[in-house]
């Protein structure tokens, strides 16, 4: 069974490589493992104030994590709904930091088959040749940038 990585903010370009892979696992049997990646810039900012006490720091911290998981649902249910509709397991995943290198560790530790990006996600470009090839040598997965 092949297993799919996508990375996806549910953005419109992300959501026409949703349907792609969706298509793709239903073609070959896979799964799909949805990976949204919140940048940590704002749960450091709760870390920096140096009025707020450890305790509320880390209340911070907690309530911005529950925001970056319910945010994760918002955006790619929809997308998990579509793909049980055609019989295609979704998993969801939050992760934290910045996006690309999220996205290829989590390739690396769940062990994927192919990692799927929009070619713009995050507010960054995923196209052009170097990034290709910088992609593809930094994870032992497939890289694929849908046009």
């Amino acid at each position: 069974m092949r297993r799919i990585l996508l990375g996806s903010d549910g953005s419109a370009q992300a959501r026409q490589a949703e349907d792609h892979v969706i298509s793709l696992a239903h073609e070959e049997g896979g799964s799909i493992l949805a990976v949204h990646v919140v940048e940590k810039d704002l749960m450091h900012y709760g870390m920096v104030d140096p009025l707020a006490t450890q305790g509320d720091k880390e209340g911070f911290v907690h309530y911005v994590r529950e925001l970056g998981e319910r945010e994760c649902l918002n955006r790619l249910g929809e997308f998990r709904q579509r793909a049980r509709k055609r019989g295609v397991e979704v998993t969801l995943m939050v992760r934290w930091g910045e996006p690309l290198g999220e996205i290829l560790a989590a390739a690396t530790e769940n062990r994927v088959d192919e990692v799927f990006l929009p070619p713009r996600c995050w507010g960054r470009e995923f196209t052009g040749a170097r990034l290709a090839e910088t992609v593809n040598s930094s994870c032992p997965s497939k890289v694929t940038v849908l046009a």
